[in-house]
């Protein structure tokens, strides 16, 4: 398994030669405060992820959560947890949306408050893979909203995975705007 053992910037998740702030974060800082990841987006990961989200094998989702899980056993404990969330055409569409899949394992045996509700994405998107990194911020700006009070809260989002980190900044950035202390990323890949 491609599991992440090299020095990692905290914010980002990408290679850091000594484990500090990379150059991207601190010239360009994401919304998102910090990032845990479990795996390089890599063979056999990459694998299991496609047929967890393209080939209704959603059934991997739980044992995949697991193995998230043993990377953020020992993470700050978050307010709350948040999986990013599927606009509702493509969450018909999948019929389920892997990072809630993901999160259930993990709010359950870490003990902690999963609110889906929270965060809603109302534009349908393009897909991500698609697009190069420059589409994929423009893409996903003002993709999300909230209405909840969640002034002061640390909040954890969950996602599969991480590439260029525009979903997830686009995200935080919501929650940030809505008054959120600190917003964390625990992903079960990153792209390096």
């Amino acid at each position: 398994m491609p599991y992440l053992t090299q020095a990692l910037c905290p914010q980002c998740a990408l290679p850091a030669h000594d484990g500090g702030l990379c150059a991207a974060c601190l010239n360009h800082p994401p919304a998102f405060d910090f990032s845990l990841a479990a795996f390089a987006y890599t063979a056999p990961i990459t694998q299991l992820i496609i047929a967890a989200k393209f080939s209704e094998n959603w059934s991997l989702l739980p044992t995949l959560g697991q193995l998230l899980l043993k990377r953020v056993s020992s993470a700050a404990r978050p307010d709350f947890i948040v999986p990013l969330p599927l606009h509702p055409e493509r969450l018909k569409e999948r019929g389920y949306n892997q990072a809630f899949e993901l999160a259930k394992p993990i709010a359950r045996q870490l003990q902690l408050t999963l609110r889906p509700e929270l965060l809603k994405r109302h534009i349908n998107t393009e897909h991500q893979a698609r697009l190069s990194q420059a589409e994929r911020h423009k893409n996903m700006q003002q993709a999300f909203s909230t209405k909840s009070n969640i002034e002061g809260k640390h909040i954890v989002l969950i996602d599969d995975v991480m590439t260029s980190g525009s979903s997830l900044h686009a995200a935080a950035s919501c929650l940030k705007e809505a008054g959120a202390a600190r917003v964390d990323n625990w992903v079960l890949a990153r792209a390096l």
